[in-house]
């Protein structure tokens, strides 16, 4: 009884860190390049089965529900948006992502929607310097800033700096931005100038998923609650006796 109880109490808690990820997902269907998480799951105490007093043939093994094996994220492309912005740039592909500077050092995100500061230097949303190859800001003089298929920056026709994109090993550290236990910088980046890539999270499917956890969350909830009603009946059931 008391297994039971332990099997439905952890596939709860399986289910809300579950729903946790799926509602973040949800929040961010619409945020620029935003890669969708999820959870890897295992199977808790694991118990192997055998014939009478346990020394028999095995029969079989029996789980105690699922535990939490790690998280990981889905890095997948998401939809290139066109958008006539001059600044914009999406890396096509899964790999790679444009260097900016932060307060907290150099991170890295794949969203490419640019735009300049006061002091005509190419900055993020967040008011990040972008970092060209050499990791070194960007600075854009007046006339028609143009970006082409490989990061080049052109104003007017002339060169004036080529975007920096790098691959190694990222982890999301929120705002978009992650960092990189081994950054390389890709020589060959595929980039698709005015335009940027949207989420790769499906609305629809994550809304299916949350809807069977929320049944599953329901269906523990009722178990645990059969299991108390059964030990309590045993128990009055010991007191009369």
């Amino acid at each position: 009884m008391l297994r039971g109880v332990y099997s439905a109490g952890t596939a709860m808690a399986s289910a809300q860190q579950w729903l946790d990820v799926i509602a973040h997902n949800l929040a961010n269907s619409a945020t620029t390049a935003y890669k969708r998480d999820g959870l890897a799951f295992d199977d808790g105490l694991v118990r192997e089965l055998a014939g009478p007093g346990g020394y028999g043939t095995s029969i079989g093994s029996l789980g105690s529900g699922s535990v939490l094996q790690g998280k990981y994220t889905d890095r997948s492309v998401g939809t290139i948006n066109r958008t006539g912005n001059r600044l914009d740039v999406a890396i096509l592909g899964d790999q790679g992502a444009f260097a900016v500077r932060t307060p907290a050092g150099v991170r890295y995100t794949r969203d490419g929607s640019f735009t300049l500061d006061p002091q005509r230097r190419l900055i993020d949303q967040r008011g990040n310097p972008v970092l060209d190859r050499n990791l070194q800001p960007i600075v854009v003089p007046p006339g028609q800033p143009e970006f082409d298929a490989t990061g080049q920056l052109h104003v007017d026709g002339e060169f004036v700096a080529q975007l920096g994109v790098w691959e190694g090993g990222f982890t999301k550290v929120g705002q978009s931005l992650q960092t990189a236990t081994q950054p390389k910088l890709l020589d060959w980046p595929r980039l698709e100038p005015m335009a940027l890539e949207g989420s790769n999270v499906n609305a629809v499917s994550e809304m299916v998923s949350m809807i069977r956890l929320n049944r599953a969350f329901e269906l523990a909830q009722r178990q645990i609650q059969s299991q108390d009603e059964s030990l309590e009946r045993l128990i009055q059931t010991l007191r009369n006796s």
